[in-house]
């Protein structure tokens, strides 16, 4: 009987962890679509990085050629 206990006990440890897993991951989808939303949609394909080079002799930030 108590092998047949421990095996059940570990089956529904298991599954627990399945369910804790894919509730746990299901929110933090949720959540990344409301950061998302708050940044708006557009906020990671405006422009593109401005790439600058200091000039050596004046040591002015330039953008690079």
């Amino acid at each position: 009987m108590n092998t047949t206990a421990g095996i059940l006990a570990g089956l529904l440890v298991a599954g627990a962890a399945v369910t804790v897993y894919r509730f746990a991951r299901r929110k933090a989808g949720d959540l990344r679509a409301a950061i998302d939303e708050i940044r708006g949609a557009d906020a990671g394909k405006a422009g593109g990085v401005i790439d600058f080079e200091k000039d050596p002799e004046t040591g002015i930030y330039r953008r690079r050629a």
